[in-house]
C-alpha cells in the first residue's frame, strides 16, 4: 500500500487543505496517510478527520509535526522539527529530550522530516542523534533544492541503511501537492504498519515536487489571504 506520511491541513497556520478534502483525495487514489499538522492535533480533536477517514475506509495514522526547542526558556530558539506517529495526545514544542520521552511514553514512532533542508526547520542534531529515530525522510517534495534531498539519501545510504526506515513524503500544504511523495509499505492495519517501520521494510517513491506557486500559497495562508479548500 502507498502512504503519504507527512502533510498538513488548515489546522496548520501555513496550510489550506480541509480535512475532508484530504480524505477525499486519499480515498480516490487509494493512499493511506498521516496528517501531521504543526504543533497541534486539532484536526483530530476538532476537525474529526479520524471519523472522516474511518467512514470512507481510508487508512489513517495519527501524527503531529513538533517544533524542537533549544532549551525550556520562554524565548527558546527553534532548532528543528520532528514527527510523531501513533500519538495518543498532543505534544507541545519542547526540547528534543522532552519530546523523545513523550514519544516513548505514548508508544509512538519518531521520524525526522527534511533532515538536511537548511532553508526550513531541519533538526540540526539529527546526524548525531539518528539512532533514536524509527524513520527519516529521504525525499521531501517541498525541498527548495533537490540537492537537499540528495544529502538525506547520501546519509541514509552511508550511515543509516538497514537501521532506520526511509520515507518519501509530500509535506503537502495545498490539495494539489498530496501524493507528491509516497512510501510503499506492506500493511493493511496499524499492527502491520508498525512492524514494517520497525523492520525498515519501506520503499520511498518520489512522485513530484512542490512549485513556487505552492510555496507562495503557504505565505498567503499565514496571512489568511487565501480560502481553505
Amino acid at each position: 500500500m502507498l502512504f503519504d506520511l507527512h502533510l498538513h491541513s488548515r489546522y496548520s497556520v501555513d496550510a489550506l487543505t480541509k480535512p475532508e478534502t484530504i480524505v477525499k483525495i486519499m480515498k480516490k487514489n487509494k493512499f493511506g496517510f498521516s496528517l501531521t499538522d504543526h504543533n497541534n492535533v486539532d484536526a483530530y480533536t476538532k476537525g474529526k478527520i479520524t471519523q472522516l477517514a474511518k467512514k470512507e475506509g481510508v487508512f489513517l495514522i495519527p501524527g503531529e509535526e513538533i517544533k524542537v526547542l533549544e532549551n525550556t526558556s520562554s524565548d527558546a530558539k527553534c532548532v528543528g522539527e520532528v514527527i510523531g506517529y501513533f500519538l495518543q495526545k498532543e505534544i507541545k514544542p519542547s526540547t528534543f529530550e522532552s519530546i523523545f520521552d513523550q514519544i516513548k511514553e505514548q508508544d509512538a514512532l519518531l521520524s525526522c522530516p527534511h533532515p538536511f533542508d537548511w532553508p526550513r526547520k531541519n533538526f540540526k542534531e539529527f546526524p548525531s542523534l539518528w539512532k533514536k529515530f524509527d524513520a527519516m525522510e529521504v525525499y521531501n517534495a517541498r525541498a527548495y533544492y533537490q540537492g537537499l534531498n540528495k544529502k538525506s539519501v547520501d546519509f541514509f545510504e552511508t550511515v543509516a541503511k538497514g537501521k532506520i526506515a526511509p520515507l518519501a513524503n509530500s509535506d503537502a500544504h495545498t490539495p494539489e501537492e498530496l501524493g507528491n511523495g509516497l512510501t510503499e509499505i506492506d500493511a493493511e492495519n496499524e499492527t502491520e504498519f508498525r512492524k514494517a517501520i520497525k523492520k525498515r521494510q519501506t520503499i520511498p517513491i518520489p512522485m513530484g515536487k512542490a512549485n513556487l506557486w505552492h510555496h507562495f500559497q503557504t505565505q498567503m495562508a499565514r496571512k489568511h489571504w487565501m480560502k481553505e479548500r
